[in-house]
């Protein structure tokens, strides 16, 4: 029986603090973030990762059996502590050979490519909105939606099978390697006829891009094997075709970005500021742990500051 699951989120921001608007209220308690100062990731970082995420989150299913750990060499999977961990914990790390993660690695192979394009396809919304700058607590809440969308069963399970590694197939990985290239055979085209022409475009108001575009590559295509139009004819005809396409193309842009843009005003609206809150003695923090640090913070009696420039004392002789 083959158990799946999605291990909890850990991931840091570009920080020596955090604040508690950072994480928005829908985050998952589980999730768990902390702060780099380069905005990079480090040995603490892999090994704090190991000890609270995929060590207890593996043992939940593996129980006594001893667990796999396939790693891509970067130098904080490889240090002393978190190899002596893996001992410790039963845990078999296997590391890549360097320069072969898209064809050896899971993630490289079937889910970072969605997640890439979901990631931008968020963040382009917010870019045709006019936004230049994305907020932190922005950007957890895109996380959330295109990892939902990337991380799926099917792009995970996906990546094991073009690996190579579930079901077992080395001949996937060796049949890509550049000298093994295969010739796709050609399909021969075919002749357009007048019955491949949907004239239910011409009546729907706006028509979907999609849509108009495939219809347009059938009237052209249409026109092409057509001998008895004039080359002026058809040459007026694509263009024709292109310029509707363009401007079909400009109004879903405007309206997309008219939507977009009252949609991020709308949410900044609602955000309240947020608390900063020092992590002392605490490298890595859940949503509830600030949730908690936040409210004691809150309860603290604020000491008053004197206004104004302090007095000068005048000088005795």
């Amino acid at each position: 029986m083959q158990l799946e699951r999605l291990y909890h989120l850990w991931s840091f921001f570009k920080a020596q603090n955090t604040n508690s608007a950072w994480i928005p209220k829908d985050t998952p308690q589980s999730w768990q973030f902390s702060t780099s100062t380069n905005g990079w990731t480090s040995n603490s970082h892999g090994l704090e990762w190991l000890k609270r995420v995929f060590e207890p989150e593996s043992k939940k299913v593996s129980g006594d059996r001893p667990r796999l750990l396939i790693m891509d060499g970067h130098s904080s999977h490889i240090t002393g502590s978190f190899i002596a961990f893996c001992i410790e914990k039963d845990i078999d790390l296997l590391i890549l050979p360097p320069h072969c993660s898209h064809l050896l690695q899971p993630l490289d192979i079937a889910v970072y490519g969605p997640m890439k394009r979901y990631h931008a396809l968020e963040v382009d919304r917010y870019s045709r909105a006019g936004v230049k700058r994305i907020q932190r607590a922005e950007w957890v809440g895109l996380f959330q939606n295109f990892r939902k969308k990337a991380l799926n069963s099917s792009n995970i399970k996906a990546g094991w099978r073009g690996a190579g590694l579930v079901p077992f197939a080395p001949r996937k990985v060796l049949d890509s390697l550049p000298f093994n290239s295969s010739q796709q055979p050609s399909t021969p085209q075919m002749r357009t006829s007048n019955q491949d022409l949907d004239l239910s475009i011409l009546r729907s108001s706006p028509p979907d891009g999609t849509e108009l575009r495939q219809a347009n590559q059938t009237f052209n295509k249409a026109l092409a094997d057509n001998d008895s139009l004039a080359s002026p004819t058809r040459r007026y005809a694509k263009r024709m075709t292109r310029l509707v396409e363009s401007q079909n193309a400009e109004i879903a842009l405007l309206r997309k970005q008219l939507a977009d843009a009252q949609e991020v005003i709308e949410t900044r609206k609602k955000r309240t500021k947020g608390k900063r809150v020092k992590l002392q003695g605490q490298f890595v923090f859940s949503s509830e742990e600030v949730l908690k640090m936040v409210r004691e913070a809150e309860e603290k009696p604020k000491e008053k500051k004197p206004r104004g420039r302090p007095r000068k004392r005048q000088l005795k002789n």
